[in-house]
């Protein structure tokens, strides 16, 4: 038994989908045993060749800037980090991330209701797709290349299909789809260490809720070449995604109440943060387990 968290660390545009500035629904989640366990989304805006958002370096080169805050979440702070989750080595886990472009639509001028509709849309079909698929596959199969697919099928045009708004143009869809599989003992081999800054990689992390703990690093090359009409949208979408996982030691009430909680006080109690006449365990109040 141990217990991670995932972050959802950067997004690495080398070339957009779109002929505007791409603004993309992005979603990471976290799938064991084929339960949502964590999940969180966003839109980010003006994607353009040659720019990284992330949630990693603090101060960082004009190209840079900070991932935007996550919404839509569930056991994951603003700062895309799902979790701690406890996992066991018997433990099916997925990390799941999407992301889809909207530009065409303008949904920036559709307002904070129908961008969160689409949002909570968009990670339902994710998880359905990837629940659907995951049974025909073992761990150490290619399920991310299904799923790639299933979700070009699906979103063909995304906001028409989801949300029934007409787009404006012929560019919208999938920019990059990922899903990364393991079982809870593959993660206890992992080889964590402490991270630092990707830019300045001899500047640990200060202490914060997510950087105090070891952890490792991965990152991989989406295109959108599936579904990409390069005589009408131009060059091809390449995105670098990188997330990692970290390996907390224990978990604190002290510490992730309050997180789970905003505004709540341990030494009030836990009961009634739990469901009204019901019983509940620690761990599932704090979203460690289900």
């Amino acid at each position: 038994m141990s217990f991670y968290i995932f972050r959802l660390e950067k997004m690495h545009v080398t070339e957009k989908r779109g002929n505007i500035p791409d603004d993309d629904v992005v979603t990471f989640a976290v799938i064991i045993n084929q339960l949502d366990r964590g999940h969180a989304s966003g839109l980010f805006y003006s994607m353009v060749p040659h720019t990284v958002a992330s949630t990693d370096d603090r101060v960082a080169p004009a190209n840079w800037m900070l991932a935007y805050p996550a919404r839509n979440r569930l056991n994951s702070s603003e700062l895309w980090a799902v979790g701690p989750l406890e996992i066991i080595p018997s433990d099916d886990v997925a990390i799941v991330y999407t992301g889809t472009n909207v530009s065409d639509s303008n949904l920036a001028s559709l307002g904070t209701q129908k961008q969160d509709e689409l949002e909570i849309k968009i990670a339902d079909v994710v998880f359905k797709k990837f629940v659907g698929l995951v049974a025909g596959f073992g761990v150490g199969d290619d399920i991310g290349s299904a799923l790639s697919d299933a979700f070009n099928k699906a979103f063909a045009d995304p906001v028409g299909y989801l949300i029934g708004y007409k787009r404006q143009g012929p560019c919208n869809g999938p920019v990059f789809v990922g899903a990364e599989r393991f079982q809870g003992s593959d993660l206890d081999q992992l080889m964590v260490a402490p991270l630092t800054y990707t830019l300045y990689p001899d500047t640990p992390y200060p202490k914060n809720v997510t950087s105090e703990y070891p952890g490792i690093r991965f990152t991989h090359t989406y295109t959108d070449a599936a579904s990409h009409d390069t005589e009408i949208c131009g060059q091809i979408a390449v995105t670098d995604i990188t997330f990692s996982v970290l390996r907390v030691p224990s978990v604190s009430l002290r510490h992730w109440v309050p997180v789970r909680f905003p505004g709540a006080y341990l030494s009030a109690g836990l009961r009634k943060l739990g469901p009204p006449a019901a019983s509940f365990s620690v761990k599932s109040l704090l979203g460690v387990r289900p």
